[in-house]
């Protein structure tokens, strides 16, 4: 068997992914994240209609890690506590910002 038609040799530019073989190729387009997954680890985005610009920039923090869980090996009871958890902390620290702002103030 000649050595040039060996399926696992890396492959040039092969949509983008240099040095990857066609079967690592084929399974960067299977890491698709359903609709639904998006929207219960997007929830801390909520804290953008009360916490305007640093509530966003928390709940954007929330999503990316809530995401990162998502795609995890975890069982699905620990990635949805995670979930509610990553969340509830982000809203703990946007109030602990709010107190440090309002006791300045005063």
């Amino acid at each position: 068997m000649n050595g040039d038609s060996n399926p696992y040799q890396p492959v040039e530019n092969v949509d983008g992914a240099a040095g990857q073989t066609p079967d690592q190729t084929k399974q960067s387009g299977a890491d698709k994240v359903p609709f639904s997954a998006h929207l219960l680890c997007g929830w801390p985005f909520l804290m953008v209609a009360f916490g305007g610009a640093i509530g966003g920039g928390l709940g954007g923090g929330a999503y990316g890690i809530n995401m990162a869980i998502y795609k995890s090996n975890l069982p699905i009871a620990a990635k949805v506590a995670l979930n509610v958890l990553t969340g509830i902390a982000a809203f703990a620290i946007w109030f602990a910002i709010v107190l440090a702002i309002h006791a300045a103030k005063s």
